[in-house]
């Protein structure tokens, strides 16, 4: 169908560019989220243009699912909690560095809502995974101290891979939602192939030092197994996968002076400090404890509505800095809750992420019945990371699009079509 594969173009243009659009101008320019949240409003009009073109092919698409009234829904308290923001303009485009403001979500509802049109993901996938191999090659090397594209002032003593997606933790993001593709890949598609493909994503996410990341790829792997197991020579496979990841493992551990088994180490004992309330409790998690508990705070005070998007920061200035002093010992820029439902909480109250929450739900308990599609995988490991770290627009339209394409639109019958 010619309008399928117009809007697969279309989508699978926009998940190989947009990661790796960047604008490198040296000192403390952005040259990673302004230049991409410009591309990506320039693809969402192309899809929008490209949509009402093709309205009548629109048409034979139920598209006024329980899905999408789940999704407007969430919308609109999304958009009713606008209405109490403490800084309009900001919440409306978001901070400097950030750009996710109200109107970028809305983007992503787009891309979520326009993905829901694809019945064949191949050419999406696999220009995504073109990116994901660029993305993985250009990390590691930056983790071997190579990088040959201009820096900022801010990265310019980095070691942790983060290739053009500007932070670790968004470059962990990414590879945490390539990490059941390159399995699929390596059960469904081309095995040779598919094993360079995850060696490079699984090397990728070592590069990272993300532990959030690292949780979530872990429940990506053991979905993203359960999901083939019907698959010819699963054990030969599996056993394969396995071999891989220890060997990498070790080789990045040894290079790295241990770094990744201290990292994967304080993972159980940060835990156990929470669970005891230990006086070092709220520095875990790279002080996410302490962050998590203040922000519970301030959802306290506006559970309806929230504060705003992005507005986390002058919050924390304004009513927390004695605090920051005393466990941090200095002030720190907190932008968002590292932790995407409280940030949803927080920003525009618990009405919108109860919204949120329900799609989610609508969605996977869809595709579990429906399907043993790898993407139950990805959007599985995402939301296990989205626990530790924060939505930004290098890596979220990505997941919104990969969600969407998860639950296609069903199709009218021709008496309901015309």
């Amino acid at each position: 169908m010619a309008f399928e594969k117009g809007l697969q173009k279309i989508y699978a243009a926009l998940c190989l560019i947009v990661p790796l659009f960047i604008w490198p101008k040296g000192g403390n320019a952005d040259h990673f989220y302004l230049p991409k949240l410009i591309l990506l409003v320039l693809f969402c009009i192309i899809l929008m243009v490209y949509l009402i073109f093709h309205r009548n092919e629109v048409k034979a698409f139920k598209v006024m699912d329980t899905i999408t009234m789940t999704s407007l829904a969430f919308l609109m308290f999304l958009s009713i909690s606008l209405l109490f923001a403490l800084d309009l303009k900001e919440s409306l485009f978001g901070r400097i560095y950030r750009y996710e403001g109200y109107l970028t979500i809305v983007l992503y509802l787009f891309l979520f809502w326009g993905s829901r049109f694809l019945r064949d993901d191949r050419c999406l996938l696999r220009c995504l995974l073109i990116g994901v191999v660029i993305q993985a090659i250009y990390g590691i090397a930056q983790s071997h101290g190579f990088d040959p594209i201009l820096r900022d002032d801010v990265r310019i003593g980095w070691q942790s891979a983060f290739g053009t997606l500007g932070n670790p933790n968004f470059y962990g993001s990414f590879m945490v939602m390539a990490l059941p593709l390159s399995i699929w890949f390596l059960f469904k598609q081309d095995t040779s192939h598919g094993v360079v493909l995850y060696a490079l994503v699984f090397y990728a996410l070592l590069a990272s030092m993300t532990r959030g990341a690292w949780l979530g790829a872990s429940v990506g792997l053991l979905v993203s197994l359960v999901l083939v197991r019907k698959s010819p020579s699963y054990l030969s496979k599996v056993s394969l996968i396995f071999i891989i990841s220890l060997s990498l493992l070790v080789q990045y551990n040894q290079s790295h002076h241990n770094q990744v088994v201290t990292q994967a180490l304080s993972i159980p004992k940060e835990a156990v400090e929470v669970f005891v309330q230990a006086e070092t409790a709220p520095q875990a998690g790279s002080y996410r404890i302490f962050i998590w508990i203040h922000v519970l705070e301030l959802i306290q005070e506006r559970p309806l509505t929230g504060y705003g998007f992005d507005y986390l920061p002058k919050l924390f200035f304004e009513h927390y800095q004695a605090d920051m002093h005393s466990v941090m010992g200095r002030l720190m820029t907190i932008d968002k809750a590292h932790n995407e439902y409280l940030n949803i909480a927080v920003s525009a109250g618990i009405p919108s992420l109860i919204a949120y929450l329900m799609l989610l739900f609508v969605i996977l308990k869809q595709s579990f019945a429906n399907s043993r599609n790898v993407l139950i995988a990805v959007i599985m490991a995402y939301l296990v990371q989205a626990f530790f770290n924060i939505s930004v627009v290098s890596v979220a339209f990505v997941f919104w699009i990969l969600l969407g394409r998860l639950v296609p639109y069903a199709r009218k019958s021709i008496f309901e079509a015309y």
